[in-house]
């Protein structure tokens, strides 16, 4: 099982997001760094199964920064069923 664990407190943008969910879940192209590479990514890229555990995450969406990131990550957690599990601690 893939395990991602991302700290809110410490990711700048979503860039800084999309460039540590490259390196973690072994991304072997170019990332695009946005919502659409996110969503292909997830649903038909990454291995299967996984865990994405989300530090800090309600402080940090305050802004809404992160927002349609977390919204597409939800979106993904329920189009597959359970094989992506979101943790938010």
């Amino acid at each position: 099982m893939l395990i991602l664990s991302f700290d809110f407190q410490q990711l700048a943008n979503r860039d800084a997001f999309y460039q540590q969910l490259a390196q973690q879940s072994h991304c072997p192209y170019l990332f695009g760094n946005n919502l659409d590479a996110l969503w292909d990514w997830l649903t038909g890229g990454m291995e299967l199964p996984a865990e994405i555990y989300l530090r800090h995450v309600a402080r940090d969406t305050r802004d809404d920064t992160f927002a349609p990131v977390l919204a597409l990550l939800e979106e993904a957690a329920q189009s597959l069923d359970g094989e992506l599990r979101l943790i938010t601690c």
